[in-house]
């Protein structure tokens, strides 16, 4: 199967969300090779979001089987929960969205929680900005030189841990779910 990425930024998100699918994609023993959209370069949820911009990726890559919308929930301050869901329902069976309670660097930040210290995950989660907050000083911390500002190095803790991420960020498990469910409907 063949998952193209649809990130509101590719420059950061493609390198939290590719590792991420291709883990869950081989915990539910699907074979997948997944790419993160190349172009066009998209700049922020709006432009993801857009209904025009969501039907021109999907008419430019026929031989893509899933499409995973994967944006920001940025405690849904200009609706892209609803947003998303519409996008899901106009591809039906083409596309499925994850939308990252609050950011996707939340995930990231998962797998160095106990850098955190003594902050509450609640807390984490129900943040607003938790990009700003606590995930960029992280990747200065471990490293901010490399891909994605560190997040490709930073996305190495995984390996081993996805059990654990899922158990932290509940839409994560929804995202295999529907991907398994794709999966089911394609044989």
């Amino acid at each position: 199967m063949k998952i193209l990425i649809i990130p509101e930024d590719q420059t950061s998100d493609g390198f939290i969300a590719k590792p991420i699918v291709e883990a869950l994609c081989a915990d539910a023993q699907v074979p997948a090779r997944v790419d993160v959209l190349p172009e066009p370069r998209l700049r922020g949820a709006a432009q993801a979001l857009n209904p025009d911009i969501v039907r021109e990726i999907i008419a430019d890559n026929p031989m893509t089987d899933l499409f995973i919308l994967v944006i920001d929930r940025d405690c849904d301050r200009d609706g892209h929960v609803a947003k998303a869901t519409a996008r899901e329902g106009e591809h039906a069976g083409k596309l499925v969205a994850c939308v990252a309670e609050q950011e996707l660097e939340v995930w990231l930040l998962a797998l160095h929680r106990k850098q955190l210290g003594s902050l509450s995950w609640k807390d984490v989660r129900a943040h607003c900005d938790p990009k700003e907050e606590w995930a960029e000083p992280l990747l200065r911390q471990l490293g901010a030189a490399g891909p994605g500002g560190g997040r490709k190095g930073a996305m190495r803790a995984l390996r081993g841990s996805l059990k654990t991420l899922v158990a932290l960020c509940p839409e994560l498990q929804t995202l295999q779910t529907k991907i398994i469910q794709h999966c089911s409907r394609e044989n």
